[in-house]
């Protein structure tokens, strides 16, 4: 830790003739200008700053992170194999009883917005934890609902809550990464955050075998283990955005050695409501309004949006094709985590690669090395949807669409990891915009994409079919 004087003169009060060392009496306060003022920084060695933490805490940090957002992702899917008891109970329709997965999906594309200021002004500790305690306070309030529109209403909100994990995670991981280790933990946290929308659905079909209302049960086993992780992630996580360690380091240092001076650039941030509006609301669509911001958001929210077909369609393809019933009908979203895993040590390997060109070129960082592995690889996730189409048949052996579906998350791995790579590259300044601009994009995608996709599937001459 380290204290840089500053001239008195970038020191701003009300009155000039009050800049030496006075001190002025009212009836309210006393308040006293120092001839000097401080600023406490970082060395860049420092033990302190969170790069320069262990391996093993900045690890436990990803880890632990990656979690809270397996959870929230893992919420997106749960109502997915509910919806016939939803149809059964309310007596609604199939694309109404869908809605519970796209409206928590839609929230999550609004959370950016409002979450990321948040988590910049009060740290990404409370900035992602005290949303995420909101969004189980409202999946409970889902569990207990008694009507259709509390359940949609309840939905939304507890994905916009969601929100706040899924994009502040990011600025956890510039934080705690430097360039050349960053997309590696990204790929690491990208396990977490697939493998809950993956594993949802079985999970969910596990927990409501039964009557009508069991439906019910994977929302409470929701609301059990993610508030479990909450209470571990209060007891281990320390702050990570160093802006507000600073701040809270210059005010224990003020009280201990009552220096008033001391502060830290933090303090001189006030986020009001035209800031709010044009830097967090305007300036992530402004850049979704850019063409290259705009054609990479739309590949990742496109490949996004099939993936939530996939996951949320799966259980009914396999049952229409297969006679595949109940939690058997979803252990094919199992090759969409293969697929990933694939996809990761892929690009593991590729960021070996990126690494060594980045530490050649002095550092800078080089977005389209991003590219290559996108389009060595990209063909994976088109020629996967094939074979899992041409292989539904029943007459096929079920490991030749398996082995479709794996290809799918191959494919969709590394195309969404390099989109993401990209921005954050490529707007290294503006990285959390970037982030906040692809997140609604996919979320709208990942919404509406479900809508219709039963509606396509009964369109090709399955109408009829019970599933």
């Amino acid at each position: 830790m380290s204290v840089y004087e500053q001239s008195l003169e970038s020191f701003s009060v009300s009155d000039k003739d009050t800049k030496d060392t006075t001190l002025q009496q009212s009836s309210e306060c006393s308040v006293v200008f120092p001839d000097k003022h401080f600023l406490v920084d970082f060395e860049i060695d420092d033990p302190e700053r969170p790069k320069n933490w262990p391996y093993w805490k900045k690890l436990m940090h990803t880890a632990l992170y990656g979690m809270t957002t397996f959870a929230a992702q893992f919420n997106s899917t749960t109502m997915s194999p509910t919806s016939k008891h939803l149809i059964n109970t309310y007596h609604i329709d199939e694309e109404v009883a869908t809605l519970a997965t796209s409206l928590y999906v839609l929230g999550i594309a609004f959370g950016p917005m409002i979450f990321a200021p948040f988590s910049e002004m009060n740290g990404r500790k409370i900035g992602v934890f005290l949303p995420f305690f909101i969004s189980i306070v409202l999946t409970a309030g889902t569990a207990s609902s008694d009507n259709v529109a509390a359940i949609m209403c309840t939905r939304f909100f507890s994905g916009l809550f969601a929100g706040a994990p899924i994009v502040s995670t990011g600025g956890v991981l510039a934080d705690l990464w430097n360039p050349a280790e960053r997309a590696t933990a990204l790929v690491f946290y990208s396990f977490f955050v697939l493998s809950g929308a993956d594993f949802g659905p079985i999970i969910s079909s596990l927990l409501s075998n039964g009557s009508n209302t069991a439906w019910r049960w994977p929302l409470w086993f929701m609301v059990i283990i993610e508030s479990f992780i909450l209470l571990v992630n209060m007891a281990v996580i320390d702050e990570t955005y160093v802006p507000v360690i600073l701040s809270r380091k210059a005010r224990s240092l003020r009280l201990s050695t009552k220096n008033w001076g001391l502060h830290a650039a933090h303090d001189q941030y006030k986020l009001d409501v035209k800031e709010f509006v044009t830097f967090h609301l305007l300036r992530p669509l402004a850049m979704l309004a850019t063409t290259i911001v705009f054609f990479i958001a739309l590949f990742a929210s496109y490949v996004y949006g099939l993936l939530y077909v996939i996951l949320t369609t799966i259980p009914y393809t396999f049952s229409l094709s297969r006679n595949w019933k109940g939690t058997i009908s979803t252990l094919p979203m199992i090759p969409v985590f293969i697929g990933v895993i694939i996809g990761g040590v892929l690009n593991m390997l590729w960021n070996k690669r990126y690494a060594k060109l980045l530490s050649e070129s002095g550092g800078g960082s080089l977005p389209e090395q991003r590219l290559p592995l996108m389009m060595m690889c990209g063909w994976f996730m088109p020629a996967g949807i094939f074979v899992f189409a041409w292989t539904s048949d029943a007459n096929i052996h079920w490991i030749a669409p398996f082995i479709g579906i794996t290809m799918i998350g191959i494919g969709y791995f590394i195309i969404f990891q390099g989109c993401l790579n990209y921005l954050v590259d490529a707007f290294s300044n503006f990285a959390a915009s970037a982030i906040a601009a692809n997140t609604f994009a996919r979320s709208i995608f990942a919404g509406t994409f479900p809508l219709f996709s039963r509606i396509m599937f009964k369109k090709l001459e399955f109408i009829g079919v019970e599933v």
